[in-house]
């Protein structure tokens, strides 16, 4: 049955990997791929909010692809792919047998996980290593070794370097160490030599994290704090993600999804104290590993009072939803039965609204550019709003001179330094422009999405004099 399930679960994670349009945050993976590896520092720091390790690996990762966006998914799905032996070893670990296949089904059926594995951004991979870890983490638990430890810190420092949330991973891991070693009287001079090294090999990224800070503290891509009903959002959204066509359903749906999900959560929690030591040290396992990153992500919120989340950084912590949701319905009654087929139905309910999302719903700005290639190639092309900017320029339509109608201030973004011209636009250089072609993806000017003008009208428009 495992082996069937992963098989599935890769074909979904190919499946229609092309399908959605290249999204904003793709495209600056594709302009970081494209930067010499001796300025990428410096220019992740001007530009993105991640550290450098999934941009170094993508600089020579679709240099092997004629289309360097097939390339970028590719190695995200792939890391799905592998993302799913990987759970499938952590569930032998720490779930009773019956509670396996439930947990494996999750897993290859969940719309949030084959959309991680189709996009081409770090967060697959960042799920890989999680799941890496975790293995490694509940191994040492049962026996530790120092190839185990060396395992440990080595997958720490690749996940700090891959997402700064690896952070939170890595202090839920060191809890539950520190606790068995305590338990068991086991040395602790393991423990904290791994977690020296681990931060030793980080710190000379520390500067580079500095600036990141001072420079994107500010940036508007974050939503709302991490309340009751974020929360429950965000844990629905792990098991129920139609994506786009989630624009068009209840904004309720998620969040009851969710409200199902901590209810099983309850469940869990209870089967926990009356489980025998084998399961209830799984569960614990589980709940640690979810739990203590939501608490300091919670406490670091508290402290800055502003977000610091969004449901794509809990990757590296929904495999415990999936291990603990399989583990409270796992039972041979009627109503567990029914439980469990429900959660299937979600589950799969989702994946259905994340494959009507991409083939109907999601942008197609390939359609776009093929439609603005039949115009005039000697007008260049304005854009009034930044979100399409960057894939068309980047992507799409390269061999056209295409601009940003915007002030620099604000923007979280250089995109003044976008090689290999200065493309952003303020009001004295827009109203020197001569005929263009103008993209307004928010409608704010017209009722269409492209239109034509010259920057002398768009000018008064888009900058008004006070």
């Amino acid at each position: 049955m495992s082996a069937v399930l992963i098989f599935i679960g890769a074909v979904l994670r190919l499946f229609m990997l092309r399908a959605r349009s290249l999204w904003f945050d793709e495209a600056s993976t594709l302009l970081l791929a494209s930067v010499p590896l001796a300025r990428l520092p410096a220019t992740i720091v001007r530009d993105e909010g991640n550290p450098p390790l999934f941009a170094a690996l993508m600089h020579g990762w679709i240099a092997l692809f004629s289309d360097p966006l097939f390339g970028l998914r590719l190695f995200s799905a792939l890391s799905g792919i592998a993302a799913l032996f990987a759970f499938r070893a952590l569930a032998r670990r720490v779930l009773p047998e019956k509670a396996r296949a439930p947990a494996l089904f999750f897993a290859a059926f969940s719309s949030y996980w084959v959309h991680l594995a189709q996009d081409g951004r770090v967060y697959s991979f960042l799920l890989l290593l999680a799941l890496l870890a975790a293995i490694v983490v509940w191994d040492l638990g049962e026996r530790p070794t120092v190839r185990r430890w060396a395992a440990y810190a080595a997958l720490g420092v690749a996940g700090l370097y891959a997402h700064y949330y690896f952070a939170v991973v890595l202090a839920g891991h060191a809890l539950w160490l520190l606790v068995r070693a305590r338990r068991e009287r086991r040395p602790l001079r393991d423990w904290a030599l791994a977690h020296a090294a681990i931060a030793a090999v980080f710190l000379p990224w520390l500067p580079h994290f500095r600036d990141q800070l001072r420079l994107h503290v500010h940036d508007p891509v974050l939503g709302e704090a991490l309340g009751p009903r974020h929360l429950l959002d965000t844990v629905g959204t792990i098991f129920y993600d139609p994506t786009f066509l989630g624009l068009a359903l209840p904004q309720w749906l998620p969040v009851a999804v969710g409200a199902g999900v901590v209810v099983l959560l309850g469940f869990a929690a209870a089967r926990a104290r009356r489980a025998n030591a084998v399961e209830r040290s799984g569960l614990v396992f589980s709940f640690c590993g979810f739990g203590v990153p939501l608490a300091l992500i919670l406490l670091v919120e508290l402290i800055l009072r502003r977000p610091v989340t969004q449901a794509r950084y809990f990757a590296p912590l929904s495999p415990y939803l999936f291990l603990c949701a399989a583990a409270a319905l796992d039972g041979a009654r009627a109503a567990a039965r029914g439980a469990r087929m429900l959660a299937m139905l979600v589950v799969v309910g989702g994946l259905a609204g994340y494959y009507v999302s991409a083939a109907y719903v999601d942008p197609k700005l390939g359609a776009l550019a093929d439609a603005l290639r039949r115009t005039d190639a000697r007008r260049p092309i304005v854009y009034v709003g930044t979100y399409y900017y960057l894939p068309m320029r980047v992507y799409y339509l390269p061999e056209r001179p295409q601009y940003l109608a915007a002030e620099g201030e604000g923007l979280g973004y250089d995109y003044a330094g976008i090689p290999p011209y200065d493309g952003l636009m303020g009001r004295e250089r827009l109203a020197r422009l001569g005929p263009c072609l103008v993209i307004d993806e928010s409608r704010r000017l017209t009722s269409r999405l492209a239109s034509a003008a010259t920057g002398r009208q768009l000018a008064p428009l888009l900058f008004p004099r006070p």
